[in-house]
Parts: structure tokens; C-alpha cells; sequence
């Protein structure tokens, strides 16, 4: 498969996956939350410097969208 079609193809895969984490990150936080627990989009890590601030859903959406990209293009070659 040539180069553009597999990066096209994978980043799609990797903003997929990315949009379904982030609803099912909404859906989990409202659901905890309207429970009374805490919240899973609190700030866990702080890299001031660098204006990071990710929270636990953050973290979900990254790695899920990293290993969908990496996994998509590794089967596509």
C-alpha cells in the first residue's frame, strides 16, 4: 500500500478511536459524577512548563488513539 493512503488511513483510525473514548469518557464522568464520586477529567498530571494538564480521560483518549494509529499502520503495511 503506498504511503499516503496508509497514513490517511491509520490517522482515521486514530481520530475515531479518539472521538469514541471521548464519549465514553462523558458518559462514564456523568455518570460518576451524578453518583456522587469523583470526577475521572480532574487534572492527575501537571507539566506547568509546557502547559500540560491531563487528566485521567485525557490519558484514555491518548493512548487509545497512539495505539489505534500504531496498529492500523502496522497491519496496513
Amino acid at each position: 500500500m503506498n504511503m499516503p493512503a496508509r497514513m490517511g488511513i491509520s490517522a482515521a483510525a486514530g481520530i475515531g478511536a479518539a472521538v469514541m473514548v471521548a464519549l465514553v469518557v462523558a458518559i462514564v464522568d456523568l455518570y460518576l459524577t451524578g453518583h456522587g464520586y469523583g470526577s475521572i477529567t480532574n487534572e492527575v498530571i501537571t507539566w506547568a512548563q509546557a502547559g500540560v494538564h491531563l487528566s485521567i480521560g485525557d490519558l484514555a483518549m491518548l493512548v487509545t488513539a497512539a495505539t489505534a494509529c500504531s496498529t492500523t499502520w502496522y497491519l496496513t503495511h
